[in-house]
């Protein structure tokens, strides 16, 4: 019939232009799922007053700046007292030219890594991501004033850590480029590489503790809001997405271990507390240590988090986006070994 085949036309030549245009079919393919957006926008929410409000307890308050103060004073002796094979790692962290390249480095690679994925959009996410965090840190760090609380304590502000919101940026830029089998190796390390810079950096005296924790949280908190603005160029292509059951568990994992160890180490800080105010030396080691356990853990929430969001926001599964290439047909030998195989079955039967 001659509207049969008109209407068989003009359903193939759709089913054709569709193809390009599968946001249209299938809204999962152009953006996240609403409730993903949401939740990057409560979790940044979250960090952010978190490192707001370690900020002002640890530079507004009298307890918070002794706190540093012990913590500055004590760390160096006592890790090269008890770890002195390991003093090898906050002297290479604060090597001025290393830190640098390796931070460089970092960062570029999350680049070059979106670049090969030809992601465009998701290059200029990124690159916005890099400058509002580098940007508002700065900013923070310079326009704010420390408060002289403690004559002992030099005034100079150093809240936020510029070097560990470096690192983070890069980190954290890493994993956006990276692929999607890569991301749980991506976030195990960029956890490694925080966590050792951070502890360095406070070991060698180049902030105090609360200046790192604070650069993290404000950095992922930053991270976590750029993730509510993915789109269809940021996002993995339909056909290659999969649950990372190994992504997942990991994450899931560090998020609890890292709550508990921020938990943990407020606990001992609150059990320190008698002792901050009189510089009593036996709180020196507990101090380090509940210092050592929140900035470790304050990178392992803000990756971890930061890691969950960019797979549910870059990979949303859906009955379209799972649809891959067809199966490739089998070699002629391959074919030839499973027919030998069923005749053989059909003899022993």
């Amino acid at each position: 019939m001659p509207g049969g085949e008109a209407r068989m036309d003009g359903e193939a030549e759709g089913g054709h232009k569709a193809l390009p245009e599968r946001g249209g079919l299938d809204p999962l393919l152009s953006r996240p799922r609403r409730s993903s957006v949401a939740l990057c926008a409560a979790l940044g929410t979250l960090m952010l007053a978190c490192s707001l409000a370690v900020y002002f307890l640890s530079v507004r308050t009298l307890f918070g700046q002794e706190f540093d103060q012990v913590v500055w004073n004590g760390f160096y002796s006592i890790f090269s007292r008890r770890a002195p094979y390991l003093m090898f790692l906050p002297n290479l962290f604060t090597t001025e030219g290393f830190i640098i390249s390796l931070i460089c480095a970092v960062g570029l690679a999350g680049f070059v890594c979106a670049a090969l994925r030809r992601k465009v959009g998701l290059l200029v996410q990124m690159a916005v991501f890099a400058f509002a965090s580098a940007l508002a840190s700065t900013l923070w760090k310079h326009l704010t004033r420390r408060p002289d609380l403690i004559s002992k304590a030099p005034v100079v502000n150093t809240s936020p850590s510029g070097h560990s919101t470096a690192m983070l940026i890069a980190c954290l830029l890493l994993l956006m480029g990276a692929g999607p089998a890569a991301r749980a190796w991506v976030v195990a390390g960029d956890w490694i590489l925080a966590s050792v810079l951070g502890i360095s950096l406070v070991i060698e005296r180049w902030h105090r503790p609360s200046d790192v924790v604070t650069a993290f949280f404000f950095v992922s908190a930053v991270g976590l809001y750029s993730m509510a603005f993915t789109r269809k160029s940021c996002m993995d292509n339909p056909g290659k997405r999969r649950s990372r059951p190994w992504l997942q568990v990991l994450c899931t994992l560090m998020i609890i271990v890292s709550v508990f160890g921020i938990a943990y180490g407020f606990y001992l800080i609150f059990q320190l507390a008698p002792g901050v105010g009189f510089d009593a030396l036996w709180i020196q080691g507990p101090a380090c240590a509940a210092s050592s356990i929140l900035i470790s853990s304050s990178a392992m929430l803000g990756i971890s988090l930061f890691g969950m969001m960019h797979q549910l926001t870059s990979a949303p599964l859906s009955a379209v986006g799972l649809i891959g290439p067809p199966p490739r047909p089998q070699s002629t030998r391959r074919r030839r070994r499973e027919e030998e195989k069923r005749k053989q079955r059909m003899k022993i039967g």
